[in-house]
């Protein structure tokens, strides 16, 4: 892996055992409320690679960079759809939160969570919500905005003592969250294919938010690892 920007080239083997304290300096947050986006997608913007998944579009290295992400946040936020697409596994070291509109849970695994993940609903879906999540362990977060404003989201996950927040889909969700001037930082894996985007990464974007290279990391296996700080968050240190 060779770090490319900032600063002159520098590479590490991704293997060796102090490269994940590197990699955890290198993503480490300029502030307890830092709230960032973490995808993966295709060369042209596809969310998703063969088999309907991100699982196929990534790799070893991206996965122990989402680790290192996940290890410096309070809470996981995802959007339902992405749940019962990925047949999402919680986190181990920080909660997960999952939003959805309309309580559809179907085909999670939430009950092999050791943190207890938290469901972000309007009161309107709490029955269908309290009905699915019967066998696990979880805490239900209702909100009074029926179109779950991402502003409320957040101040709920905060009024929880969980500021720190990466959001990893889906796109629907994280563009809502751009267009509400709420994200910090991007941080945008590139995997070296080229797909038709049966999921676009950002479908719809209400503006243009303006953006920063942090840094750029590249590996032997032709993949980008890419650190944006996204309007507000430019100046973060």
């Amino acid at each position: 892996m060779t770090l490319l920007r900032p600063g002159p080239p520098e590479t590490r083997d991704v293997e060796a055992p102090d490269t994940r304290d590197w990699l955890a300096d290198l993503y480490a947050p300029s502030s307890p409320f830092l709230v960032r986006l973490n995808f993966v997608a295709s060369i042209n913007g596809s969310a998703v690679g063969a088999d309907g998944t991100s699982e196929s579009l990534t790799s070893r290295t991206d996965r122990r960079i989402l680790g290192v992400i996940r290890q410096h946040a309070d809470v996981v936020l995802v959007g339902a759809r992405t749940v019962r697409r990925e047949g999402y596994v919680a986190p181990k070291h920080a909660r997960l939160a999952v939003v959805t509109r309309s309580g559809d849970l179907s085909g999670h695994r939430l009950g092999d969570s050791f943190l207890r993940p938290i469901i972000v609903c309007p009161r309107s879906a709490l029955p269908r919500v309290e009905q699915q999540m019967r066998s696990a362990t979880v805490e239900i977060l209702p909100l009074e905005s029926e179109a779950l404003d991402p502003a409320e989201v957040l101040a709920g996950l905060r009024d929880r003592g969980l500021p720190g927040v990466v959001c990893e889909g889906g796109p629907t969700l994280a563009a809502g969250l751009l267009d509400a001037g709420l994200v910090d930082e991007l941080c945008l894996t590139t995997s070296p294919q080229l797909r038709a985007p049966g999921l676009p990464l950002f479908p719809r974007l209400a503006g243009t938010p303006a953006a920063t290279l942090r840094h750029l990391l590249a590996d032997d296996d032709g993949y980008l690892y890419a650190r944006w700080a996204i309007g507000k968050g430019q100046a973060a240190g």
